[in-house]
């Protein structure tokens, strides 16, 4: 009876402190800087998410207006390892890097959206969707997130990631950027009906075969009776008239993200779209 009681306060121990969750204050961030960066690690019950980087403007107060949130998913460069290592890749690093707002874009980065950036160990982000809908609950109440304000975007592991959550969490995200992604994580094509989709993938990737995004929209297309609008860059889409765009840009790269992160017309985009 003892030893059963000890095992039984061994486990509850155990529990506890996997549960736990650690916020470090990232000490890099210039204190000029217009907003705060904060790390979550944390194990999630059945998802392979351990934490994630939290971005809010320090406009962003209990008294403010709610801001708007974009989910960013990261590659399959940065699985495992440390969660701050997303803070050194695309647009982490590019709200991060300078305090800077003189132009347009730098405040659209850094001052007009609370950015959440989740991190998984193995896996899948589509398998997370339980862990996802928690995180976003925390930044709402916590951070003065806007709930009919959601976007979701990634890159690579992160697209297909981006495909899956958006078949599993229509009715969170306002609207939906997968980049050089595929198919693997939707479980329902019909839950994608209606919702803004701006995909983008190089023609000659040599990673995820442009096929990937393409078959996508062309079922999408086909099944809805609707069309995308498609573009050869994320310049020269028409982002102010339509809900579904296609980029294909003809690079022969990888990186199709670059781009549409550091365009103005992208965030501009996404500002459109509420639930």
């Amino acid at each position: 009876m003892r030893s059963l009681l000890l095992l039984v306060t061994i486990l509850f121990a155990t529990s506890i402190s996997s549960a736990q969750q650690i916020d470090t204050t990232r000490p890099s961030l210039d204190t000029s800087h217009p907003g705060v960066l904060v790390t979550i690690e944390e194990d999630f019950p059945s998802s392979s998410i351990d934490g994630y980087n939290l971005y809010v403007p320090k406009s962003c107060k209990k008294g403010s207006k709610k801001y708007p949130i974009i989910v960013f998913l990261h590659g399959g460069r940065l699985v495992g390892g440390d969660i701050a290592n997303i803070l050194n890749w695309d647009l982490p690093k590019a709200i991060l890097e300078s305090p800077s707002m003189e132009s347009e874009l730098e405040v659209l980065l850094k001052d007009t959206f609370i950015v959440v950036m989740p991190h998984i160990k193995n896996r899948e982000f589509y398998d997370g969707e339980a862990a996802m809908r928690s995180i976003l609950d925390r930044v709402i109440q916590n951070n003065n997130g806007d709930s009919e304000r959601i976007y979701l975007t990634g890159l690579s592991r992160g697209g297909y990631g981006t495909w899956g959550l958006a078949s599993r969490m229509s009715d969170v995200f306002a609207a939906v950027a997968p980049i050089c992604g595929g198919s693997a994580g939707i479980t329902d094509y019909n839950k994608l009906e209606g919702l803004p989709i701006w995909a983008t993938h190089n023609t000659k990737d040599n990673v995820v075969p442009y096929r990937a995004s393409d078959g996508i929209v062309k079922r999408l297309e086909k099944e809805f009776e609707t069309s995308f609008h498609k573009s050869s860059s994320i310049k020269s889409a028409d982002y102010e008239k339509h809900d579904l765009i296609f980029t294909s840009g003809v690079i022969d790269s990888h990186d199709a993200w670059t781009e549409m992160h550091a365009s103005v017309h992208f965030y501009k985009w996404l500002l459109r779209f509420s639930k």
